[in-house]
């Protein structure tokens, strides 16, 4: 099924790159990054075409709360709020991103972490998905500024890792970003730290094309062809 979605996908973004939605209070574009890896998200770093500002993270972390596993980030990974959470295997768990351009508000099920150690513009956001040994995890139902967008999701297997992405660029300040989270895993435990977490990267770019007036893409912003996900087929991204 996956190539068929990536099919799909392609067909949306043909001739233009990325998905447009072009409400006008609401707009912003949803960038194909199918295939994306963690070495090219990076090197986007080095060279200065995306600048973190903050990162609101899930992870399973380690048991009994000895490490985070809820987190309100720097670009440099360094946790300035954290937080704690009972995962339960295949439980469906709401969660919800706010940011003003000065507080951070992160919500994931019903356990409110906020900061107000960031501030300044937001230009894009990069949703980030990685799973190892024999796990899932998945996000669903996003919705941005009251639009449905997608759903991500990645599947480890084996000894090896995979890791998805999905960019939200042309974005405007305030946003909120809502939506489910759902891990899985077939050991007899959840893998440790941050082999099962999701990540939502916010920054700015200094690329970000501006986003076409109202009725200018029309029939591409159909709900159903939003709702498309971006799960690839089993690849192994070994750290």
């Amino acid at each position: 099924m996956s190539h068929i979605r990536k099919a799909l996908f392609a067909l949306a973004v043909a001739g233009v790159g990325m998905f447009s939605v072009p409400t006008a209070a609401n707009a912003f574009n949803l960038v194909d990054r199918t295939g994306f890896t963690d070495t090219q998200f990076n090197q986007m770093r080095t060279d200065g075409l995306f600048t973190e500002l903050f990162v609101a993270e899930s992870r399973t972390g380690l048991p009994n709360g000895a490490e985070r596993q809820l987190g309100i980030n720097d670009a440099s990974g360094n946790p300035d709020k954290a937080g704690y959470i009972n995962w339960q295997k295949d439980g469906l768990v709401d969660f919800s991103l706010e940011y003003t351009g000065s507080l951070v508000k992160y919500t994931v099920g019903g356990q409110l972490l906020s900061s107000t150690a960031f501030s300044g513009l937001a230009t894009d956001i990069f949703l980030r998905t990685r799973a190892a040994d024999n796990s899932t995890m998945a996000m669903s139902d996003l919705v941005f500024n009251g639009v449905g967008i997608s759903s991500l999701s990645s599947l480890g297997t084996g000894g090896n890792s995979d890791v998805d992405y999905l960019q939200l660029s042309g974005i405007s300040t305030p946003f909120t970003l809502t939506g489910k989270s759902m891990m899985s895993w077939t050991s007899a435990s959840a893998p440790l730290r941050s082999n099962l977490a999701y990540q939502i990267k916010v920054g700015t770019t200094p690329q970000t094309q501006s986003v076409p007036e109202p009725g200018t893409v029309g029939a591409i912003a159909l709900t159903g062809l939003l709702a498309l996900g971006s799960k690839k087929q089993q690849k192994a991204v070994k750290e």
